[in-house]
């Protein structure tokens, strides 16, 4: 009885632990509480878009979400980025920024859209039997093409396939 005490309090010290590294978390934030100059670039750099949801991200859920370069951290303080969500019917866009409104990255995803012939034919290739469910292509910047995500379904199979504009396939998950 005293071996497995010690074994359990150090089990759930790990495992809290663990938990407590991972907790970084996307903030669910009203505009009131946004830096007023993330706000005025947001406003000048989407000019007549509402902003539908806004977020305060800390700098570990923004190094797991996204890749920034050139990140120094020399006051050894521990900035929030702050993400903003605009909707539209076919067009999703999410914006990052600093917190001094510098607009680090964008990121717009557009639904049902027309594969290109190269992205269709490596699809059937690497994939025969299978049909599409649905497609979307996501843009980063304002007009660079990055990736389309498709997800395909054969019966009871599924899968979620990321290819880029060449046809090469970047990631694949099968869905359970």
């Amino acid at each position: 009885m005293k071996q497995i005490f010690p074994t359990v309090v150090l089990a759930i010290t790990l495992v809290t632990g663990a938990q407590a590294q991972s907790g970084a978390v996307r903030i669910r934030a009203v505009e009131a509480e946004i830096p007023v100059n993330v706000i005025e670039s947001f406003r000048r750099d989407f000019k007549g878009g509402e902003g539908e949801e806004w977020s305060i991200l800390p700098v570990k859920l923004v190094k797991e979400e996204y890749v920034i370069s050139g990140y120094d951290n020399t006051t050894g303080e521990k900035p929030s980025f702050y993400s903003v969500r605009i909707k539209g019917s076919q067009v999703h866009r999410e914006a990052l920024y600093d917190t001094n409104g510098r607009l680090l990255r964008m990121k717009e995803t557009v639904k049902d859209t027309e594969l290109p012939v190269q992205v269709r034919n490596a699809l059937e290739k690497s994939n025969p039997g299978y049909s599409i469910v649905y497609d979307e292509m996501i843009k980063e910047g304002k007009s660079t093409v990055t990736f389309y995500r498709i997800m395909i379904v054969k019966g009871a199979q599924k899968k979620v396939i990321t290819i880029d504009p060449n046809g090469d396939h970047l990631k694949e998950k099968k869905i359970i």
